[in-house]
């Protein structure tokens, strides 16, 4: 499996189904936010992390993808998708997955910006791969981020949603956010190439991804 970030909370996902390549993509965003998205992408399937899909700009992919923007359990290419709603006061929810990829359980929280219940934490047993904002704005904060990344224990944190070059909204850093942690050292890597029998069996990684 190979992880690359996008920029904010959008994330490609590249995985082996049989003899052929699935690839899930997150959280699409447009050029008002200041960065550029890659024009390129034909990805198999699209989560989206709120119901609302006019928050995603979905006419940039090469191809028709499978968009996941509702509640329930997905299989598409050997990508599993299990998604619960976040309420929120209004007629569409904030949505939380857990994506089981190649034997691997990745949770990703791309919209969230509250801490999380007691019961939403409990849908997040066992991940190995947690996938969080932590630059505050309208979603989590690094403060919010440490707070759920010890409840939940994840073998690997990748940070999401923070300030780069080129975005227009004001966020914290993610070297705040490892500050928070209390990690000396974020590793930074250009895109994360994981298996199995690569995580991690005792301390907390956490990588930074380069934007691709």
């Amino acid at each position: 499996m190979h992880i690359f970030w996008h920029g904010f909370s959008c994330v490609r996902i590249e995985a082996a189904h049989g003899e052929k390549e699935a690839t899930l993509v997150t959280d699409p965003y447009g050029s008002d936010s200041g960065l550029r998205f890659p024009r390129t992408l034909a990805p198999d399937v699209v989560a989206l992390s709120h119901q609302d899909k006019k928050h995603f700009p979905l006419d940039q992919f090469t191809n028709t993808p499978f968009i996941v923007s509702d509640p329930g359990e997905y299989e598409v290419s050997g990508i599993f998708s299990y998604v619960h709603a976040l309420p929120n006061g209004g007629d569409t929810h904030g949505l939380m997955y857990r994506f089981e990829i190649e034997g691997v359980s990745l949770g990703f929280l791309g919209g969230l910006n509250r801490v999380l219940s007691e019961e939403e934490l409990g849908k997040l047993d066992n991940i190995d791969i947690l996938l969080l904002p932590v630059g505050g704005g309208d979603q989590l904060n690094a403060k919010q981020a440490v707070e759920i990344i010890q409840t939940v224990e994840p073998r690997i944190v990748i940070p999401l949603h923070y300030q780069i070059e080129g975005v227009k909204e004001k966020l914290g850093t993610v070297d705040a956010f490892c500050k928070e942690l209390g990690v000396n050292k974020c590793e930074n890597v250009n895109k994360l190439k994981i298996n199995r029998k690569d995580l991690p069996a005792e301390d907390l990684v956490v990588y930074v991804l380069e934007r691709a």
